[in-house]
């Protein structure tokens, strides 16, 4: 009887040790406004240099553009190359390249995308983080993301960045 025991707990035991088998899937996706928003669309391109990474939920368009198209920290300022354009489910366009009204806040759009991970396969996938806060061309409206993760993101190609 004690021999059965052992028997089965070495089973147990080594068994346990088998390949754990992990599933990760490509995603974008962030905190918006306070709710879970993910993209059930999304793609990457290389364009002008940089990486624009794009990600649709209904007709609600994210984009999130580097200055260039390797790894680093790329920040969100009105005076910077890179940027970030949201546009809602209304058409509304959201930039961090447009300034708040000085009377709603005094406070300029501010922002990081954080490209960490470019991987080798066929089509590239890059993978990072990004937060930002970015206004309408009026400065009126304001919209704000954080704890973005696009992940596994392929650069497909094709992507035509909004205006801002």
């Amino acid at each position: 009887m004690n021999k059965n025991i052992l028997l089965l707990l070495l089973v147990l035991i080594l068994g346990g040790c088998a390949d754990e088998v992990e599933f990760n899937n490509p995603a974008m996706q962030a905190n918006f406004e306070g709710d879970s928003w993910r993209a059930t669309s999304f793609a990457g391109d290389i364009d002008f240099g940089g990486f624009i990474f794009e990600g649709r939920r209904g007709t609600e368009v994210l984009q999130i553009i580097t200055e260039n198209d390797t790894r680093g920290t790329f920040e969100l300022t009105p005076e910077s190359v890179s940027k970030a354009i949201f546009r809602d489910a209304e058409g509304i366009i959201y930039s961090t390249k447009n300034l708040p009204d000085p009377e709603i806040t005094i406070y300029p759009p501010e922002g990081v995308i954080v490209v960490d991970d470019i991987d080798n396969a066929e089509p590239k996938r890059v993978t990072g983080t990004f937060r930002f806060t970015a206004f309408s061309e009026d400065g009126l409206r304001s919209v704000n993301f954080i704890n973005g993760v696009f992940f596994k993101v392929s650069l497909l190609g094709g992507l035509q960045e909004l205006p801002d």
